[in-house]
């Protein structure tokens, strides 16, 4: 009988140490966003339960093949050229106040990375919105595009929201 205690007390441990560990994941979110268009807006909502670096960032998909993409980095942007700019108004709520609420420009590339978006492989070049320090409490995150920029209406956009540690 104190064997199947055991083996039940174990089990019931382990499950809280994975749910403990699955709450505390670090925030990674990806949503659409037409910068192409005025008036877009990307929210979402999560919790920090340890203070930390959280990124905003655009990421736009590239194409297939070295012309399309070389037309793409003439409207991104790279190290060297910035490209068309693009103003984004950022808005943080933190616990229901105004953290931070700004319209920001963002221009040039300074980066690329791989995303999942609904179980697709997205290639994606990376735009930097803005990288806050964020404190534990429920945070709610709105990007909003300000200006109709027709340079991009071909080019799929989204907006990601992440924990950000350049140390790893």
């Amino acid at each position: 009988m104190c064997g199947m205690m055991n083996a039940l007390r174990n089990g019931v441990v382990s499950a809280v140490w994975f749910l403990l560990a699955a709450c505390s994941a670090p925030v990674s979110i990806v949503k659409p966003l037409d910068v192409s268009q005025a008036n877009q807006s990307a929210s979402t909502q999560f919790m920090v339960r340890k203070s930390g670096d959280y990124r905003i960032a655009l990421l736009f998909a590239k194409g297939h093949g070295l012309t399309e993409i070389n037309k793409q980095i003439e409207v991104w942007g790279d190290l060297d050229n910035e490209g068309v700019a693009i103003p984004i108004h950022l808005r943080i709520l933190k616990d229901g106040q105004v953290y931070f609420d700004e319209v920001l420009v963002t221009a040039g590339v300074q980066w690329g990375q791989g995303i999942d978006y609904e179980g697709r492989y997205v290639n994606a070049a990376v735009r930097l919105i803005k990288i806050l320090e964020l404190v534990p409490g429920s945070y709610f995150v709105e990007v909003n595009t300000l200006d109709k920029l027709d340079a991009f209406r071909s080019i799929e956009g989204f907006v990601s929201f992440s924990y950000y540690n350049p140390k790893h």
